[in-house]
């Protein structure tokens, strides 16, 4: 009877069945009636306070509050379809897109997930592990590092919140949910969406720059980046869902769709190869040369045609770009100054490999550290261009460990699952084959441009693809319970 007791699952407690059932049974027209007129005398009381753009935020919170009501998940197809607009100029204050998609959407939406759980409306597959002990121990060294040696403590800690822990909130969130097939094709709708937008936007920052807001033309005649105000971002992005599309695509029939999918992936090359990056361009490279081992006919009719329609460009439109890239290759200034600058980040991990200089310090310090390396004169100035050197150096060896532990064991559950994948579920293996793809570009740009402090959405589509993976991965794991293995892998929700 105790073990019965014991056992027995948390909703079948009579106060949990019974709000469970009420919130079941609610009437949402009473609810959305009462939200609204709540919402309306807020947005009338922001208006008048000379808020509008608060005010424009919470006329639309209703029908997005009904929406992740229903479906969690679509709080992360909002906050990927929406944000990247919302990007240039991200700081401390903030606008109310930054404020409602990413600093309080997501944490309130993993509050939600737990609720439902906790309530028995719907059950989460997520399982605490040795992942999270050491992402909470990662922002506990970053919040201590902060307190400890913030030159502006707040707002070092409102960054801190942006950068780093909200990304990982979002690695949570997406394991909590368990994305279903449902979820993941709207996934693909939107980085179909993001790739023409994007590469549109791209385009037109050479060609037609009039046409652009002055927040999207800071590199404009220089790099391709969008939205997202540098290369990095913008490549890793394209890059992520041009790799997600395809695997998509791969499980349709030959037709109309697929030819579309390859049309918009062969543009996102191209914008990749226009953002003049010689780091994007590595990682491209390796995840798309990774990709031909799972689709060798389709990558290597996706790269001829590419090869073939910038080589038709080069004499015409595309003439300038070539050139310039073609000196992006010859020129060494760049890296002399990468070359000085990261081992001026090596030396101050030398000096302080515990604690490190303290969360976004490294530009405070780094000019008392570099030195002449072999050949290279001594050049001071500029910005840190490696993530994980940066990071090092801010808060110390300890907590780069920690943050590396999650895409390492990650590592050691794919290789352990990966033969029940593979006769399990082939389209579960290829995305998290496809995932490891993105990580690999994102790991690589990453080591040619800081991404922590000046790209927020860097960090974050890190987490989410892990997330992503993690979320497939633990449904293999609970295949050894009493459930359907495509239950496990693709948690069905009510």
């Amino acid at each position: 009877m105790a073990d019965a007791a014991r056992l027995a699952p948390r909703h079948s407690l009579p106060w949990r069945r019974g709000l469970s059932a009420w919130l079941r049974a609610a009437s949402l027209p009473a609810l959305l009636l009462c939200g609204g007129l709540l919402l309306a005398a807020a947005a009338g009381a922001l208006v008048a306070f000379g808020y509008p753009e608060f005010a424009v935020a919470l006329a639309v919170m209703l029908p997005v509050a009904a929406l992740v009501l229903r479906n969690p998940f679509m709080a992360v197809i909002l906050w990927a379809l929406i944000l990247p607009f919302f990007l240039e100029g991200v700081s401390a204050e903030a606008g109310p897109g930054l404020w409602a998609l990413h600093r309080v959407g997501l944490p309130l939406t993993l509050a939600l997930v737990a609720a439902y759980h906790g309530l028995g409306i719907r059950r989460s597959p997520f399982r605490i592990g040795i992942i999270d002990f050491a992402i909470l121990g990662f922002l506990a060294l970053g919040v201590a590092n902060v307190l400890l040696y913030g030159v502006n403590t707040e707002r070092e800690l409102v960054s801190f919140y942006d950068k780093l822990a909200v990304p990982i909130i979002l690695f949570w969130l997406v394991r909590a949910i368990g994305p279903s097939r449902r979820d993941m094709r709207l996934l693909v709708v939107v980085g179909l969406f993001t790739i023409a937008v994007q590469v549109t936007l791209g385009v037109m920052s050479w060609f037609a720059p009039s046409l652009l807001p002055s927040q999207w033309l800071g590199r404009a005649g220089e790099r391709t980046v969008g939205t997202f105000g540098g290369p990095a971002p913008y490549t890793i992005t394209l890059v992520f869902f041009a790799l997600l599309a395809i695997q998509a695509a791969m499980r349709d029939r030959p037709g109309l769709r697929r030819v579309v999918v390859f049309g918009l992936v062969i543009a996102s090359l191209l914008a990749v190869f226009l953002s003049l990056s010689r780091g994007s361009w590595l990682g491209g490279v390796l995840a798309f040369g990774g990709l031909a081992i799972l689709y060798p006919r389709a990558v290597a009719l996706m790269a001829v045609t590419g090869l073939l329609l910038v080589g038709s460009l080069a004499a015409g439109p595309l003439g300038d770009q070539i050139a310039y890239a073609q000196q992006r290759l010859d020129d060494q200034a760049t890296v002399e100054s990468r070359i000085i600058t990261n081992d001026a980040a090596t030396r101050m991990i030398q000096d302080r490999p515990l604690i490190g200089f303290g969360y976004g310090n490294f530009e405070r310090y780094d000019e008392e550290y570099k030195q002449r390396v072999g050949d290279i004169p001594l050049k001071l100035g500029g910005s840190a261009h490696n993530t994980y050197l940066n990071l090092a150096a801010e808060m110390g060896l300890p907590a780069v460990v920690l943050y590396f532990l999650t895409p390492l064991v990650l590592l050691i559950r794919t290789i352990r699952a990966r033969h029940r994948l593979k006769r399990g579920d082939a389209v579960a293996w290829a995305l998290v084959v496809v995932m490891w793809l993105a990580l690999v570009d994102q790991f690589v740009v990453s080591n040619f441009l800081e991404m922590i402090h000046a790209y927020l959405w860097g960090t974050s589509l890190w987490w989410l693809t892990l997330g992503l993976m993690a979320a497939t991965l633990q449904g293999v794991a609970a295949e050894r319970r009493p459930r359907h293995w495509w239950q496990a892998l693709q948690p069905t929700r009510p």
